[in-house]
């Protein structure tokens, strides 16, 4: 099985929405079981992938004001400022017997523009249930694949700032993440991705300006964002 958390470095396509996306499925005789949860950070979108073994289940994905645990009704805190729920089915994540089907640990998301928490939120009755903690309501997109089957669910990056709206030293946000994991990629080098614009992604973005004949402030406006934009063809 691939890594639990990957470097994809595609760029986002494709219709996306902050509305509600689902597709269902006529029954089938197969069953379907979810085999692993991977993520993976992109150019400018954040990945999580559900692997199946079996037929490819239909699914709902939208955002939610919180995240609720199948059977019980107990809400489940995940850290971020919006909730993406994704429901699938049919689907299990156990075999009769009882035994768990999902092999690996979940993500780390350690250094991702977006996703904040992943959370499984149940396996009940034919219904898989997870959530994903982001760092602001983006647009979204869902993916299925076959052979070996996939479900993909991304969530686009907060813009780094728009018009004439300045980044610097002492912001902190989705925005600023944003910022950060495209110096990482433009830079090829450790840039903490914390949402927090302190002395390390100033220096960076003063990297980054000298890079590219910029003016040389560590602060990000216009022509500093239009620069990156061209740096990591978006």
């Amino acid at each position: 099985m691939a890594p639990m958390t990957e470097l994809l470095g595609q760029a986002i396509s494709g219709t996306l929405t902050t509305g509600p996306i689902e597709e269902t499925v006529a029954h089938h005789a197969g069953r379907t079981f979810l085999v692993g949860v991977r993520a993976g950070r992109n150019k400018d979108f954040d990945r999580l992938v559900f692997d199946f073994e079996g037929p490819a289940p239909g699914f709902h994905v939208r955002y939610v004001d919180q995240l609720i645990e199948d059977g019980t009704g107990d809400p489940i805190p995940l850290r971020g400022r919006a909730v993406v729920e994704i429901t699938l089915r049919p689907a299990a994540a156990h075999r009769d017997d009882g035994t768990p089907t999902r092999r690996g640990p979940l993500p780390d998301l350690t250094g991702f523009a977006t996703f904040r928490q992943i959370a499984d939120a149940g396996d009940f009755e034919g219904v898989l249930t997870w959530g994903i903690g982001v760092a602001a309501e983006t647009g979204l997109r869902v993916t299925t694949f076959s052979d070996p089957t996939r479900v993909a669910v991304d969530v686009v990056h907060a813009e780094p700032g728009t018009g004439n709206q300045l980044l610097r030293r002492g912001d902190r946000g989705a925005a600023v993440a944003t910022w950060q994991w495209r110096l990482v990629q433009a830079l090829d080098r450790q840039v903490d991705v914390d949402e927090v614009f302190g002395p390390m992604t100033e220096q960076a973005t003063r990297d980054f300006q000298s890079a590219h004949g910029l003016a040389v402030d560590g602060v990000v406006g216009p022509r500093t964002r239009a620069a990156m934009v061209r740096a990591l063809g978006l």
